[in-house]
């Protein structure tokens, strides 16, 4: 009875309009880059996936990751906020007000976003299935990528509140970071 009481007066938080289709549509295109670039290295063969390797330098071996520790989830999700919140900024810039601008910031949010996905992708096909007990941490972490990039998607048409956005992705990041300091193999 109490939450029935609750609910009725309580007011709901509606997204701006277009919101979720636009995440859903930028993890989705996400999740599209990264696997297209883990099958092209794949497919490519063994001289790729050596120079993939060669470049990328990964150690795959649970005693060269520490033991889960606070200081390393709240560096790795002060990173990740970084690379995923920053197109936050360009609504209170106000790039989406002018043409030019807007191209621009198109141009620098999609690069960002090719460099990550180009980059675990690639390992992605280097390294085969051996990686995966060290990226648990990814859809939550591109889910977040994908919610920075579709703040500034949904910006361009609605204005949105800076905080909600980021608490939002900062609490995807944090999730992410205490996956991948726990969930990873570690000594």
């Amino acid at each position: 009875m109490a939450t029935a009481e609750l609910s009725k007066g309580g007011r709901r938080r509606r997204l701006p309009v277009g919101a979720r289709a636009a995440w859903l549509r930028a993890y989705a295109a996400i999740w599209v880059a990264t696997l297209g670039s883990a099958a092209l290295v794949a497919l490519l063969g063994a001289p790729i996936t050596r120079t993939v390797r060669h470049l990328l330098g990964l150690r795959l071996e649970p005693d060269r990751n520490p033991p889960p520790q606070v200081g390393h989830v709240l560096a790795l999700a002060a990173h990740n906020i970084a690379i995923a919140a920053w197109p936050l900024l360009l609504g209170v810039a106000g790039a989406h007000q002018h043409r030019l601008a807007r191209h621009v910031a198109d141009g620098v949010l999609l690069a960002c976003i090719a460099v990550n996905t180009v980059l675990v992708g690639g390992a992605l096909g280097a390294y085969g299935t051996s990686l995966l007990p060290y990226i648990p941490q990814l859809p939550l972490e591109w889910a977040a990528l994908a919610l920075g990039a579709s703040s500034w998607l949904t910006h361009r048409r609605t204005a949105l509140t800076f905080a909600e956005w980021l608490a939002a992705i900062a609490c995807l990041l944090v999730c992410a970071a205490v996956l991948e300091t726990g969930a990873v193999p570690h000594r």
